[in-house]
């Protein structure tokens, strides 16, 4: 065990041991618990078997006397129904005193007392059955001999008048609705009289005095059952009734017992359980204590070595030494050592590896920014290519494969389609000059071109490159020239931005708008005006516009016009490069206006270069 391995497995162990009577313990315990929730199951079950025979025997008591079953045989439903929940009351009696449990005196005795009194309950049953099968229903029992007795009466009307016939017979029936003695008494001495009258000639009413004695014998005997039997307050009836009080109140008091005896057992269970915990918790306390010393005291000298060794940056010795019987922390020590040697060779080689990293990471710093200027370039440009080129060159695909696969279209068709295939190449012809201008903007060395030239020229080519556009959209295009100087700039890039803003200005129109280009001199520059009677802008929307260095700013028009945002940046970049400046007006549902302004200066560089 000089091991930690070893020693640690060995207190495992000992915690075991301890531990093993508690699991003991606890697996009785619960087997104790498990019974009593068990016996308290078979109380339940008995209880409720014996009260559905309860209330299957009030049930067979109103309805099976009337039943000729009841008297023939012994297997009505009802009386079946009774006895077999009888039977399972039994059985659920006999499982509980034959449960294995260590139970007090009182629930023995309770039990014992439910059983007898069961056993009373059904005798008493079974007495009032019998009882009920002697009295009879109509044709059977008592009641049946009765009844021929009283035929028998009827029929020989020279001895019993008929009056005297019905007022036995109400007075029979007023006992038997009313289960009242007085009706009874009534009838025997109504009977008694009319023997009385019939003694007078025995030998001439021999037979009906004899049949008569035997009925008011049978009604006797009749009226004497009825007392037996009784009803809610009275004979076996009320007897029945008592004891099933009787039950209910020991099976309530068997319940509370078994509850209580149950909850001691548990608190028993949780109070030894509990005692063992803190035992043991104790115990591994001061295990815990005096074991961790036991290791940890070489530790902390093995890791105040290696303190010392690096804070020293492994300059010097590597040898530690450790005061311990381990052979787990022996060869930590002789590991470690082999370690801080391999430590101060990899130091010696990443020093001079550090030298040759510091002079390429400044070549690196310097080619960085180059690489991500050049990337951001890269993909907006492949961007552009990818979704908005393809995009008009699909449709203008589209288009010319359809005038050509339908052979049979008419010259309106044709027409519609030209048209259509018209706007598409112009657009295409806008994204690419958008596309290419953009592109020499993003070139550090691209230079401008400026001169003097006629303005009214280049303002005239665009109102022809979008009049077929805006007829098509139902817009009217108007432009009157005026007198004014011609421009000091660079002519691609006002061309440039003049198509820009005109092809926005159709963009956000619908039919029945108007779009206005005006020209007109002030303090040697010239301010050209593009304006539309379009759906405008908002406040925050112009100033998001003019204070917006995103590339990709835009919104689709008022016919889902698509554009890629490259446009109006790169206007705003070529008015600044051109020594101009733009102002916005504009207003939601009213319209909108640019206006730029141009130099009209000439210098010497100027007039050498050709003027047109």
């Amino acid at each position: 065990m000089n091991t930690i391995r070893g020693r640690i497995l060995l207190a495992f162990l000992t915690l075991c041991l301890i531990t093993a009577p508690v699991i003991l313990f606890t697996y009785n315990s619960m087997k104790d618990i498990e019974t009593a929730r068990n016996l308290k199951e078979q109380v339940a079950f008995f209880n409720i078997n014996r009260l559905k025979a309860v209330n299957t025997f009030n049930i067979l008591i109103e309805e099976d006397p009337k039943l000729d079953a009841f008297y023939t045989t012994d297997s009505t439903a009802n009386l079946l129904s009774y006895r077999n929940y009888m039977q399972n009351a039994r059985i659920a009696l006999e499982a509980i005193n034959t449960t294995s449990i260590v139970t007090s005196q009182v629930v023995d005795l309770r039990v014992e007392d439910i059983t007898n009194k069961l056993h009373s309950l059904d005798n008493y049953v079974n007495e009032i059955i019998r009882l009920k099968r002697e009295r009879g229903f109509e044709d059977y029992g008592l009641e049946g001999e009765m009844r021929k007795h009283i035929r028998s009466l009827e029929n020989d009307t020279t001895t019993l008048t008929q009056i005297e016939n019905l007022s036995l017979r109400r007075k029979e029936k007023d006992y038997f609705l009313r289960s009242d003695l007085s009706y009874a008494n009534a009838l025997n001495q109504m009977g008694d009289s009319i023997l009385l009258r019939l003694t007078k000639d025995i030998e001439t009413n021999k037979k009906s005095i004899t049949v008569l004695e035997a009925y008011l014998t049978n009604f006797n005997k009749i009226v004497q059952l009825e007392s037996a039997i009784g009803d809610a307050n009275t004979g076996l009836l009320f007897q029945t009734k008592e004891l099933n009080q009787l039950l209910n109140a020991n099976i309530t008091k068997l319940y509370d017992v078994l509850n209580e005896d149950l909850e001691l057992l548990i608190n028993k269970i949780k109070s030894f359980i509990i005692l063992f915990l803190l035992i043991t918790f104790l115990f591994l306390i001061v295990f815990a204590f005096v074991f961790s010393g036991y290791i940890v005291k070489p530790i902390k000298q093995l890791i105040t070595d290696m303190d010392h060794i690096v804070e020293n940056d492994f300059k010097l010795g590597t040898k530690v030494t450790v005061d311990t019987n381990s052979e787990e922390l022996d060869k930590l020590s002789k590991t470690y050592d082999n370690l801080v040697q391999k430590i101060q060779n990899q130091i010696t080689h990443l020093n001079l590896k550090n030298e040759e990293l510091n002079s390429l990471n400044s070549l690196l710093a310097e080619s960085e920014v180059e690489l991500k200027e050049a990337s951001k370039i890269k993909d907006k440009f492949f961007s552009i290519v990818s979704h908005d080129l393809k995009g008009h060159t699909g449709n203008v695909l589209s288009l010319a494969q359809v005038i050509d696969q339908n052979k049979g279209l008419s010259e309106a068709e044709k027409s519609v389609f030209t048209k259509y295939l018209l706007d598409s190449t112009q657009n295409l012809q806008l994204l690419l000059d958008n596309l290419l201008n953009w592109a020499k903007t993003q070139m550090s060395d691209h230079e401008i071109s400026k001169r003097s030239f006629d303005l009214h020229k280049v303002i005239q080519k665009n109102i022809e490159l979008f009049q077929d556009g805006a007829y098509r959209k139902g817009v009217e295009l108007i432009y009157l020239p005026t007198e004014v100087h011609k421009a000091y700039a660079d002519k691609d890039m006002v061309d440039f931005i003049l198509r820009n803003l005109m092809s926005n200005a159709l963009k956000y129109t619908t039919q029945g708008d108007c779009i206005a280009v005006t020209v007109h001199n002030k303090e040697e520059q010239l301010y050209i005006k593009v304006s539309d009677t379009g759906v405008g802008m908002t406040t925050s929307q112009v100033q998001a516009l003019l204070n917006s260095n995103q590339e990709g700013l835009t919104t689709k028009g008022t016919h889902n016009e698509e554009g890629n945002g490259l446009g109006f940046s790169i206007c705003v970049d070529f008015i600044k490069r051109n020594g101009g400046t733009l102002e916005i007006d504009s207003e939601k549902g009213k319209g909108s206006a640019f206006i730029f302004s141009l130099p009209t200066n000439l210098t010497s560089n100027a007039i050498l270069n050709k003027i047109d």
